[in-house]
């Protein structure tokens, strides 16, 4: 596991800064401006920054940022480098004592940013802590998980099993659903970074984001350093965050084949370094298989794409 040089730390005055909210934005012009405003006007009590690494939108992402949100601090890339390449460069320009991963299709609701800080205040052995991630529609999304295994691509969040079968037993082993009706506080193996704080001195001593992965498996791999470095990750149940997920992925124009390969790779990353060490004859059946997968998803998109410019079956 390689520790990005943007993950450490020099000698710095922290001052007074509590908390540092770092961004990540591409071509995200709207749910950035709603994101923003909803930190400012539901925001928490402790001082805090705002940091935004713009991954060179093509967008007015930028010229928003300068014109509504004048203390914002905003790093503008040359090129879009990625999630976790743009997340570290966030966190290495900022300061506080606490570091809050979050995306910029989420909306803060009153008390979640407190809540989250007053936690890890409170509880020295959490590394990290989240909010519960809701869609517009209050519908829970179980980002809070187990962590994953090879029954995962069957049993994952968004696989087809899961929508077929929603509360399948490995479905609901993997998404702890059993712990859904809790209000209090609990600890889980793994969490979105769409909305995850992090103590700075967890940051120090296991690293931000692995910067061999481009955006998928990221936040598994994180919260898996910050386990094994003995640091408990725990989910509030009583504080929500509306994560617009569906809606970014509307906007975005990224390319369906990018998206696909980046997943299996990112998954191929996470299993190689924490399952299968370099002499384990897995690894290299993982990544071929990984790979063949990615392939057949791309070929039926293919196949659908053709039908659908010839229309092929139809009447």
């Amino acid at each position: 596991m390689n520790v990005p040089e943007s993950s450490t730390f020099p000698d710095r005055d922290l001052g007074d800064v509590e908390l540092s909210v770092v961004i990540v934005n591409y071509n995200g012009c709207d749910l950035l401006e709603e994101c923003l405003r909803s930190v400012l006007e539901h925001g928490q009590t402790v001082r805090y920054e705002i940091i935004v690494y713009d991954n060179a939108s093509a967008d007015h992402s930028r010229a928003m940022v300068r014109e509504l949100f004048p203390t914002v601090r905003l790093l503008e890339g040359e090129a879009n480098i990625g999630l976790c390449r743009a997340f570290n460069k966030g966190v290495a320009a900022s300061c506080g004592k606490y570091v809050l991963s979050l995306d910029s299709d989420t909306v803060i609701l009153p008390g979640a940013l407190d809540d989250m800080i007053g936690f890890l205040k409170e509880n020295p052995e959490a590394g990290a802590c989240g909010a519960t991630l809701i869609y517009p529609d209050g519908t829970r999304q179980r980002t809070a998980r187990a962590f994953p295994n090879a029954l995962s691509a069957v049993f994952g969040r968004r696989s087809l099993m899961s929508r077929i079968w929603p509360d399948n037993p490995f479905s609901r082993r993997y998404m702890m659903a059993d712990k859904e009706g809790s209000l209090t506080p609990y600890k889980v193996d793994s969490l979105s970074t769409a909305c995850m704080m992090v103590r700075r001195s967890v940051i120090e001593t296991v690293g931000a984001y692995d910067e061999r992965y481009f955006v998928y498996w990221s936040d598994t791999d994180w919260c898996q350093r910050i386990k094994k470095a003995g640091k408990a990750i725990y989910t509030l149940p009583a504080s929500t965050v509306i994560h617009n997920e569906n809606i970014k992925s509307g906007h975005r124009k990224v390319r369906r084949t990018r998206m696909v390969m980046d997943f299996h790779r990112g998954a191929y990353y996470y299993y190689a370094t924490h399952h299968a060490g370099a002499l384990n004859p897995m690894r290299y059946v993982a990544y071929v298989g990984l790979h063949l997968r990615a392939y057949v998803i791309l070929f039926n998109d293919e196949v659908k794409r053709m039908i659908r410019i010839f229309g092929i079956g139809s009447v």
